[in-house]
């Protein structure tokens, strides 16, 4: 006696499960290099320096421009699709942000913002954007970090591919800082994963952003416990992801004329299991586009990022003083 299936039941029996889609999620983190708006703020302390009649002359023109060279650069990454998630740095309010993103509007994205103002006398702040068609955000965080009126950590919880992922965007206190103050910072980020590891030591978390030191400076190796070596990390250390270029680009930043690799992307363990969302190995590289590096007339003066200013001096082609790092995840 025959018997006969609904399709779609035999479709199951002859093919099996429906397999997980497979995909990958970019993640880029960037020190914009002072993205102010036109007017003084009179909340702020210190950010007069960026207003038309300051010495800097910023006006809604030069705006507009450092705008349009930043957007450039974040439309051209992941092969011209944009990144999923950006962490920014130096950025003053949620204003300049929302401009940004109308920049963006060629990628179709659904960036969203996560923002707050920061204690920073100077005005600037951290932030994250995130592709609300990739990515759903469940909470964010704003970490006070108590060093010298410096940014808060900006922590977002999102939702990926069914999967929670905890990024963490910061920019540290400046080496004009004394050491200690690098030190509470990478304290106070740690205490949090902690208490979000101690929960599920599987937690996948991402660290990102400026934090003013390099690899192998006590901040990130003993407080944020940050190794480089996916070989040698243990325990609940975090893997620091970030490698240098195969060229002469060495780091993310040039200080007395010597590259310096102090914007980092670092991962929990979490993101280094072989299933669900995933570090891709090897994928992380500062992000590098021609009109990103200037090369001095001096022969004796290395190529270097392509600053918005010098001093008191303005570009009309500088993007930022910082490359951004940019990583690919996959599920």
């Amino acid at each position: 006696m025959a018997r006969w299936l609904p399709v779609g039941l035999m479709a199951v029996l002859l093919l099996g499960p429906t397999p997980v889609r497979a995909g990958q999620l970019v993640v880029a983190c960037w020190n914009v290099e002072n993205l102010f708006d036109t007017v003084d703020d009179p909340k702020v302390e210190l950010d007069e320096e960026y207003t038309p009649t300051a010495e800097k002359k910023w006006t809604p023109e030069r705006l507009k421009r450092k705008l349009k060279n930043l957007a450039g650069v974040i439309r051209s990454m992941n092969d011209g699709k944009g990144p999923d998630v950006l962490g920014l740095g130096e950025i003053e309010n949620r204003l300049v942000l929302e401009m940004l993103v109308t920049e963006l509007a060629p990628l179709n994205r659904d960036y969203r913002i996560v923002h707050q103002d920061s204690p920073s006398d100077r005005g600037i702040d951290t932030a994250i954007l995130y592709d609300a068609k990739v990515a759903k955000l469940l909470a964010s965080t704003f970490v006070f970090i108590d060093a010298d009126k410096t940014r808060d950590s900006t922590f977002a919880e999102l939702e990926v591919a069914g999967q929670k992922l905890v990024v963490s965007m910061n920019h540290w206190p400046s080496r004009g800082n004394p050491e200690p103050a690098r030190i509470t910072a990478a304290q106070t980020v740690r205490k949090r994963i902690d208490a979000m590891l101690k929960d599920d030591p599987n937690t996948a978390i991402i660290v990102m952003g400026d934090l003013n030191d390099e690899p192998t400076n006590v901040s990130i190796r003993d407080h944020l416990k940050a190794v480089t070596d996916p070989a040698a990390r243990t325990g609940d250390q975090l893997l620091n992801t970030a490698k240098e270029l195969p060229s002469g680009i060495k780091g993310t930043y040039v200080y007395q004329n010597k590259w310096e690799f102090i914007d980092h992307l670092i991962v929990s363990p979490g993101l280094l299991r072989p299933t669900g969302l995933r570090w891709k190995a090897g994928s992380t590289v500062p992000y590098v586009t021609p009109e990103q590096i200037f090369t001095p007339n001096n022969p004796n003066q290395i190529p270097r990022p392509n600053r918005s200013y010098t001093g008191n001096n303005y570009h009309a082609t500088g993007i930022s003083d910082h490359l951004p790092v940019i990583a690919t995840f996959e599920y």
